[in-house]
């Protein structure tokens, strides 16, 4: 079973990060575009005598020399680089610092949305970035003119600081446990405004990524063993332990993310804030939200199973 650690800090790229991952992807591009011109050149191109003795050094002079349709054609295999990777979520780049273009709500970023971004890239090259530096400072999300254009933003993941060492895992089989009691009926009245009486706001949002997390957790081991038990031959024997045991984990699951939810929303409304307000800035929580809804609203098995097949159809590449 695939496993990955849940404990990861999920956070939007800083600027120091993406320009290191822009050098690294543009670098990668000019090793390319001289490798390919010099051969060129080497071959006899006439157009291209000026890449036969080309040093890091003539770059400048280069650029004087070349014809009309240089630059143009470098911008262009620009364009061509940043788009064909991003659209996996990625350049080779910001693969190394961990960074990956995403919506604002966290969810893969579309082609449109990847192909305007890229757009609006070569006016800020032309411009050596700066533009780009001044949105990224100026911006509560550090987001480049290009992400305006396309609605996206650029995520860094990285391991959460003091998580421990024994974290669970996407899609790994709890312990056993005491079975979750239904969240208790919300009390009224004046003790109900207490701040007291509700939990920290911070402490509720992570104990609803913790519930969130299992509930995603329990999907994916849900889905394994279905998939199993519709791979077994017709007419085999009743469904197995592992397929219920499955089943029973993730509606434990569900009935605690909503418990959860329920009291991160007490603790917000006491602090005079909401949920959604609060997640703003943690756009892994929002990506949760967007991916595991269906189970926010699931009432009884049957609606449990019903969300569990929305989930398991949007996880399904269109």
């Amino acid at each position: 079973m695939q496993q990955a650690h849940v404990q990861e800090r999920v956070e939007f790229a800083a600027l120091g990060y993406r320009a290191a991952a822009v050098m690294v992807d543009t670098l990668i591009v000019l090793v390319a575009y001289s490798v390919v011109l010099a051969i060129a050149a080497r071959a006899g191109w006439s157009q291209l005598a000026f890449m036969k003795n080309l040093t890091l050094g003539d770059i400048s002079t280069a650029s004087r020399q070349s014809p009309g349709w240089f630059m143009p054609v470098m911008y262009a295999l620009v364009f061509v680089y940043f788009t064909l990777f991003e659209l996996r979520g990625w350049t080779p780049g910001k693969r190394i610092f961990r960074l990956q273009v995403a919506r604002e709500d966290g969810t893969p970023a579309s082609p449109t949305s990847i192909i305007l971004r890229n757009l609006v890239r070569i006016p800020e090259m032309l411009l050596y970035y700066i533009p780009s530096g001044i949105s990224c400072l100026a911006s509560p999300r550090n987001k480049r003119l290009g992400d305006y254009a396309g609605g996206t933003v650029v995520l860094r993941r990285s391991p959460a600081a003091g998580a421990p060492a024994a974290s669970t895992a996407f899609g790994a089989q709890p312990a056993a446990t005491a079975p979750l009691a239904p969240p208790a009926p919300a009390a009224t009245g004046p003790a109900a405004q207490s701040p007291s009486a509700a939990p920290r706001v911070a402490d509720a949002l992570a104990a609803l990524k913790t519930a969130a997390l299992a509930v995603r957790g329990a999907h994916l081991n849900y889905l394994r063993f279905s998939e199993r038990e519709l791979a077994r031959e017709p007419g085999a024997a009743a469904y197995t332990p592992e397929y219920e045991a499955a089943w029973y984990t993730l509606a434990d699951a569900v009935m605690a993310l909503q418990h959860a939810y329920a009291e991160a929303a007490v603790a917000a409304t006491v602090a005079g804030t909401s949920i959604q307000e609060q997640a703003v800035n943690q756009p892994d929580l929002t990506y949760l939200f967007g991916e595991l809804e269906p189970y926010l609203a699931a009432g009884s098995d049957e609606e449990v199973h019903e969300a569990y097949l929305r989930v398991a159809r949007s996880e399904i590449p269109a």
